[in-house]
């Protein structure tokens, strides 16, 4: 794996065991979350508590599902870091969804992600997918 910061490291580990309450874990209480995606609206939540619930959502939707960082490039600024990351996102959906996908079908998508971090909890993420 790329080296990353120790809370980006263990965000994505978290992530990639879609283990909601250790992803909060890496998270200030102010975090804002914005997903981007060409094939569906795009969602913004602030708080913890506000991607909390969108966390547990989208969990139960993927019985499985991995983020894998193939290039990252993070620059420290103060107390303020900030990342950039390509990634390719793998999933199997869950269950059968209103959006057409179904039971057992796999996602494979590339994207980027941008973290900003203060000290040792992630501030912001933005997905672009």
């Amino acid at each position: 794996m790329v080296d990353l910061p120790a809370p980006v490291a263990r965000y994505l580990a978290a992530y990639n065991a879609i283990d909601v309450d250790a992803m909060l874990a890496t998270m200030a209480d102010d975090i804002i979350f914005d997903h981007v995606s060409n094939a569906t609206e795009s969602v913004r939540t602030e708080g913890k508590e506000s991607l909390e619930q969108l966390a547990r959502q989208t969990a139960s939707l993927m019985s499985a599902r991995t983020q894998t960082v193939r290039q990252a490039v993070c620059q420290e600024q103060g107390e303020l870091t900030r990342c950039a990351l390509l990634v390719d996102y793998e999933a199997v959906v869950a269950m059968d969804l209103p959006d057409g996908l179904e039971q057992g079908q796999v996602l494979r998508l590339r994207g980027a992600s941008f973290f900003e971090l203060r000290g040792d909890l992630i501030t912001r993420i933005t997905d672009l997918s």
